[in-house]
């Protein structure tokens, strides 16, 4: 059934195939790394408050600077595959597309190459097996639309929570060095000498 379905494809089969290949891996990986890696960005989070920790005896824009580099560089594995998933769902639509044009286009060339009668059930069967190429380009984009919009606020919503709670310990390490600092000394007061009468 399946190799029969397969070949109804035409051409555009194998770029599809690949298409759905692929966007299960990304899919798959992306699940695995937000539920088991690090879920909620607990394992990012726990790194930068360590860093700003070590980092605290520098000056608030310092350390704010060396922790905006870091939460770059802390944030790139949670947004890897979703442009690779982005373009599968771009791409997989339009591949189907052209295989309908391209099996249409068969169809009617053994249509006219025919000396039988034309019949509705032989326009139909041509038909049907040509715009099966857009209905598994659409099955293949649907998902990756989905997931990709999923992934995307999940991770936004980890980045906003960790940036939160960033600002706050920083904050925390800045009105701490703050309390630690010595008061301004007072000013001494200075002793008037009375002021001479002249005789």
């Amino acid at each position: 059934m399946l190799p029969d379905l397969f070949h109804k494809l035409g051409i555009m089969g194998w770029p599809l195939l690949l298409c759905s290949v692929l966007a299960s891996m990304l899919i798959l990986e992306r699940i695995s790394f937000f539920l088991f890696v690090d879920f909620q960005g607990r394992r990012m989070e726990s790194r930068l408050l360590r860093l700003i920790a070590r980092h605290r005896h520098l000056e608030k824009p310092v350390r704010d600077e060396v922790t905006s580099v870091a939460f770059d560089e802390a944030r790139l594995p949670f947004g890897r595959g979703l442009a690779v998933l982005r373009l599968v769902a771009a791409v997989a639509p339009i591949l189907g597309l052209l295989g309908t044009i391209l099996g249409i286009i068969d169809a009617f060339r053994v249509i006219a190459a025919s000396d039988a009668p034309v019949t509705p059930s032989m326009i139909a069967d041509g038909l049907w097996e040509a715009l099966m190429t857009t209905a598994f380009g659409l099955m293949i984009a649907l998902p990756c639309v989905i997931f990709v919009t999923l992934f995307t606020a999940w991770k936004n919503r980890i980045f906003d929570l960790t940036l939160i709670r960033l600002n706050a310990a920083s904050l925390d390490y800045s009105l701490e060095r703050g309390a630690a600092r010595p008061e301004t000394l007072p000013v001494p007061e200075t002793r008037s000498t009375p002021r001479q009468v002249a005789p």
